[in-house]
């Protein structure tokens, strides 16, 4: 058994038992949709103990341990009702729409990506940069993402300075245990910095995840940090 955090299970089952409802009465105006759903239980999850297990008998002890624990119980159920109403306000532009997230998407062997992440500074001052956009490509196109969700261009924002991310989505192989690389390109073009380019390479084994019950990231793949030069600053050591 995988180390598994049995609040996961428990806040899933409360969304999804509050959903339903709602489906059926409309009493409080949620959002209902999959993405809604998975956004709600990671409002919660953000905010209660993590309770991790890896036997049948770890399980066993926090199950019961849970089930025992009413005020946990109607705590939890809290914080469902408000991050429902809280994603039902807020809608982001990509809810409602089909995220081809799941593995019964993808059909056969597939070469399945790990979250590609780094961080930029500023070559001079050290600093983690915001407010530009960086792309990933492959053959000298953008990478098509897992979702919707997962942006490419990223756009490098002020709440995660210099941090960006991406999930590609999986490509299909020919066969399972299919090895092959994949060379990327990492690219940013802005105003403000000089035009700077990241080469990097991923070695990937395909792999069946049609019997997935989620597709998550299976790893991550930390890249060098990213030091950008502002424009205009090699003229000026020049003179």
């Amino acid at each position: 058994m995988e180390i598994h955090n049995l609040m996961e299970d428990k806040v899933l089952e409360m969304i999804a038992e509050i959903c339903d409802s709602e489906e059926k009465t409309r009493a409080n105006g949620y959002c209902t949709s999959e993405q809604c759903r998975l956004d709600a239980a990671c409002f919660v999850l953000n905010r209660i103990p993590q309770r991790y297990v890896t036997s049948g008998r770890g399980f066993a002890y926090l199950e019961s341990d849970f089930n025992d624990n009413q005020q946990l119980q109607v705590d939890i159920m809290t914080l469902c009702h408000e991050g429902l109403r809280r994603v039902s306000t807020i809608q982001r532009s990509f809810y409602g729409n089909d995220t081809p997230s799941h593995p019964n998407s993808f059909k056969g062997p597939c070469f399945t990506f790990p979250l590609i992440k780094g961080r930029l500074f500023n070559g001079i001052t050290f600093e983690p940069i915001v407010g530009l956009d960086i792309k990933i490509r492959f053959n000298k196109e953008l990478v098509p993402m897992i979702d919707s969700r997962w942006p490419n261009p990223y756009s490098v924002v002020g709440n995660t300075p210099g941090t960006y991310l991406f999930w590609p989505r999986p490509v299909e192989a020919e066969y399972e245990g299919q090895e092959q690389d994949f060379d990327f390109e990492l690219v940013i073009e802005s105003p403000e910095y000089e035009p700077f380019f990241h080469y990097f390479t991923l070695h990937l084994r395909a792999e069946d995840i049609s019997s997935r019950s989620a597709l998550k990231p299976n790893r991550d793949f930390n890249l060098t940090d990213l030091f950008l030069i502002p424009r205009g600053i090699e003229e000026d050591m020049q003179l």
